[in-house]
C-alpha cells in the first residue's frame, strides 16, 4: 500500500510522485520496544547495506548550486505565462522547460527527503527538506496559468500543431487530458487563487499530524516483562501484535481513550477536511467530492461503488474468518485488540538479508530475465538502505526520481514480514525503473491508482513460491494465514475506510451535520457490518476513525483495495502460466502514465470498471479459508 507523496504535482496527464510508501509495512508490523540506545548509528552499518546518494548529488555544495539553478528555472516558468497559446513552437518550448524544471526540482526534493530520513533528528537535514518542499510548491504555483492557457487554444488549432510537430505530439495524451478537464478548469485568475489557497487549506492535515504525532500525551503501560513503557502511536503498532493479551488490551485502551478525549477537536478537523474537499469540488463544478477526487485519474465513480458492493458480498467470509480467529486464539470473546495478534505462531527463525534477497530473486524468476536483471542490479548497486539506525525513519518505502534509479528505505530485522516487505518495495522500484526507461519524463511516473499493483504482484508470487517450498504443516499455515491477513487488512479494512469517506462526504454535501458522536456512530455501524456479531464492539473502537491519517487525503484509501485486487488477479494468472500474463505485466510496468490508469491495468488483463477483479480476490480469500481449515484438520 501507499500513502500520498510528500511531494506531489499534477501536470497534465501525469502526477509527479517521489515516494511510494506502504502503511501495511510502515506502521502495522511488530517492532521492538527497546530504547533507542540498542539501535546502531549509521557508521556501524556496512556501506553495501546503505544507499548511495552520491548518484543524486556528490556533495551538499552541488545540491546548493542545483537549488539556485532550479529557483531560476521556476521563476522562468512563471515568466512564460502567455506563451503557450501563441504557436506550436512556443507551446513546445513551455512544455520542455517545464519538464527540465521538474527534473531539477524533483531531484533536489528526493535528495533532501532521503537525507532527512537517514536521521530525523538532524536539524540541517530538516531545513534542507523544508526548503525543497517550499520550492516544489512554488514550482506548482508557477504553472497555475498553464492549463487555462492551453484551453484558450481552439481544438482544431491544437490538433494541427500536434500533427505538424512530432516533438509536440509526444505530449498528445497530456494535452488531451487537459482538454478533458475543460469543464472543471477555471479562468487563469481563479486558478491562481485556488493554487494560493492550497497552503492555507492544508492546515487541517498539518494540524492533525502535529496533534497526533507530537502533542498528544499517551499513558504509560506495562510491557510483557512488567516494565513501564510510555505508549505512542508508533509503539502501539507493535504492541497490538503482542501475544500477551493484557499488553495489547492496555495499549488499545490507552491509545483510543486518548484520542477520544480530543474528539471535539479532531472531529472538527476531520469535518472541515471533508468540507474542504466539497468546496474544491464545487469550485470546479463537479457533482460531488468523490467525482472530483476520482476524475484526476479519469476513474469512474462506479469503480469505487463496485469495490464496496463486491466486498459487501463477501461479509460472510469475513465473519467466518473472525470465528476462526476466536477459536484458534481460544478466546471466550473476540475484541478489537485481538485482531492483529498472529493466529498461527510465527517462526522465530531469523532470515538473513542476503538469504531473503536470494529467495526473492529465485521466486520472481517466473517474470523472466527482462525483469530480473535490473532487479539484481538494484540489490547489488546500493539502491537500498537496509537496516534500522538511530534516528532513521521507520517503516519502508520506495522513492523514485526520473533522473536516476529508485531508492528503497527498509528497516530490516530478519522476520518473514521483512522479507515480504523487501519484495514489495522492490516491486515499486521496478515499476519506477521500467516507467522511467520506457517513457519520456512527462509520462515517467504512474498514478497511485496503479502504484500498489506491481508491488503486490511480487508478494503474491513470493507467497506461492514459499508455499511450493514449504516442507511442514506449520510453514504452510503461516503462509496461508499471511495471505488471509493481507487481504483482510488491505481489501476489507481499506474498503471500510473508503465507505466511511463515502458516507461522511455525502452527508456534508446534503447539508447534514457531522458531530463527533455522528462520526463515531457511522464508524461503529460499519465495524459491525464488516466484522460481524462475533467481534465485541468496544466503545473505544469507535474513536479509531479519529486517528486515521489517510482521511486527510480524501478518497485515497480505496486505491489500496483496488490495487490489491488487481494484483492478486495478475499474480494468479502468471503463476498459472497463462499465455500473455507475464507480457501483460511488463506492458503495464512500461506504460507509466502514458495512458489513463484504468487503461493501464487493462494492458495487464484487468478491467477495474467491472466488479470481477474484486470478486476474484474475495473468491481467493474464501479458497484460502478453506485451505486453512483443511490444514488445521490434518
Amino acid at each position: 500500500m501507499s500513502r500520498p507523496s510528500r511531494f506531489t504535482i499534477v501536470i497534465g496527464a501525469c502526477t509527479m510522485l517521489t515516494v511510494t510508501t506502504c502503511p501495511r509495512f510502515a506502521a502495522a508490523q511488530p517492532k521492538p520496544t527497546e530504547s533507542t540506545t540498542a539501535i546502531p548509528t549509521r557508521d556501524r552499518i556496512a556501506a553495501e547495506h546503505t544507499w548511495n546518494l552520491d548518484d543524486l548529488f556528490k556533495s551538499e555544495a552541488d545540491w546548493e548550486a542545483a537549488f539556485t539553478r532550479a529557483q531560476e528555472m521556476v521563476q522562468k516558468c512563471k515568466s512564460m505565462k502567455g506563451m503557450a497559446a501563441k504557436s506550436g513552437a512556443d507551446l513546445l518550448a513551455v512544455l520542455k522547460h517545464r519538464d527540465e524544471t521538474y527534473l531539477q526540482v524533483d531531484r533536489l526534493a528526493v535528495y533532501a527527503s532521503l537525507r532527512q530520513d537517514e536521521d530525523l533528528n538532524n536539524k540541517s537535514n530538516q531545513a534542507r527538506f523544508n526548503r525543497a518542499s517550499e520550492l516544489y510548491n512554488k514550482f506548482g504555483e508557477s504553472l497555475a496559468w498553464f492549463e487555462p492557457e492551453v484551453l484558450q487554444i481552439p481544438a482544431e488549432t491544437l490538433h494541427s500543431w500536434l500533427e505538424k510537430d512530432r516533438s509536440l505530439a509526444v505530449y498528445r495524451h497530456a494535452l488531451d487530458n487537459i482538454q478533458r478537464m475543460r469543464p472543471h478548469t477555471l479562468s487563469p485568475s481563479e486558478e491562481e487563487l485556488l493554487a494560493m489557497s492550497r497552503d492555507m487549506s492544508d492546515g487541517m492535515q498539518r494540524t492533525f499530524s502535529l496533534l497526533s504525532n507530537a502533542d498528544l500525551k499517551f499513558p504509560t503501560i506495562k510491557n510483557e516483562k512488567g516494565e513501564d513503557l510510555e505508549l505512542s502511536s508508533a509503539r502501539y503498532m507493535g504492541l497490538i501484535y503482542s501475544p500477551d493479551r493484557r499488553v495489547r488490551r492496555d495499549a488499545f485502551l490507552g491509545l483510543h481513550q486518548t484520542f477520544e478525549k480530543f474528539e471535539n477537536t479532531i472531529g472538527s478537523l476531520l469535518t472541515f477536511q471533508i468540507k474542504r474537499a466539497v468546496f474544491y469540488a464545487r469550485a470546479r463544478k463537479y457533482n460531488s467530492a468523490i467525482e472530483a477526487a476520482l476524475d484526476g485519474d479519469n476513474v469512474p465513480v462506479a469503480v469505487y461503488d463496485h469495490l464496496i458492493a463486491a466486498v459487501h458480498e463477501a461479509f460472510p467470509l469475513m465473519h467466518r474468518y473472525m470465528a476462526m480467529r476466536k477459536k484458534l486464539l481460544k478466546l471466550d470473546e473476540l475484541h478489537p485488540y485481538d485482531l492483529y495478534v498472529p493466529m498461527i505462531a510465527a517462526s522465530q527463525e531469523k532470515i538473513e538479508y542476503d538469504r531473503a534477497v536470494e529467495t526473492i530473486i529465485e521466486a520472481l524468476g517466473v517474470l523472466g530475465g527482462e525483469y530480473v536483471e535490473p532487479m539484481k542490479q538494484g540489490f547489488s548497486s546500493r539502491w537500498i538502505d537496509v537496516y534500522a539506525t538511530r534516528g532513521k525513519r521507520s517503516g519502508a518505502y520506495c522513492s523514485g526520481t526520473y533522473s536516476v534509479h529508485p531508492y528503497l528505505l527498509l528497516n530490516y530485522e530478519g522476520t518473514a514480514n521483512d522479507r515480504s516487505t523487501v519484495a514489495h518495495e522492490m516491486g515499486h522500484a521496478m515499476h519506477t525503473w521500467f516507467s522511467t526507461h520506457h517513457q519520456p519524463v512527462i509520462y515517467g511516473d504512474y498514478s497511485i491508482f496503479c502504484a500498489e499493483v506491481a508491488s503486490t504482484v511480487n508478494e503474491v508470487i513470493l507467497n506461492h513460491h514459499l508455499m511450493q517450498k514449504a516442507t511442514t504443516k506449520q510453514q504452510r499455515l503461516e503462509l496461508v494465514n499471511s495471505l488471509l491477513e493481507n487481504i483482510r487488512t488491505t481489501v476489507f479494512r481499506q474498503t471500510l475506510f473508503a465507505e466511511f469517506e463515502r458516507i461522511t462526504h455525502k452527508m456534508v454535501e446534503e447539508g447534514k451535520p457531522l458531530t463527533p458522536d455522528i462520526l463515531q456512530q457511522i464508524y461503529r455501524d460499519l465495524n459491525r457490518q464488516y466484522y460481524g456479531e462475533g467481534v465485541v464492539m468496544d466503545s473505544e473502537w469507535d474513536s479509531e476513525c479519529l486517528r486515521i491519517p489517510h482521511f486527510y487525503s480524501n478518497f485515497y484509501v480505496y486505491k489500496y483495495a483496488t490495487s490489491y485486487s488487481a494484483a492478486s488477479d495478475i499474480g494468479r494468472r502468471i503463476i498459472a502460466g497463462e499465455p500473455g500474463a507475464r507480457d501483460g505485466l511488463l506492458k503495464f510496468l512500461k506504460a507509466g502514465s502514458s495512458v489513463y490508469p484504468i487503461d493501464c491495468l487493462k494492458l495487464a488483463g484487468v478491467d477495474m470498471t467491472t466488479p470481477e477483479p474484486v470478486r476474484n480476490c474475495m473468491k481467493l480469500f474464501g479458497e484460502k479459508l478453506d485451505e486453512m481449515e483443511r490444514l488445521l484438520a490434518q
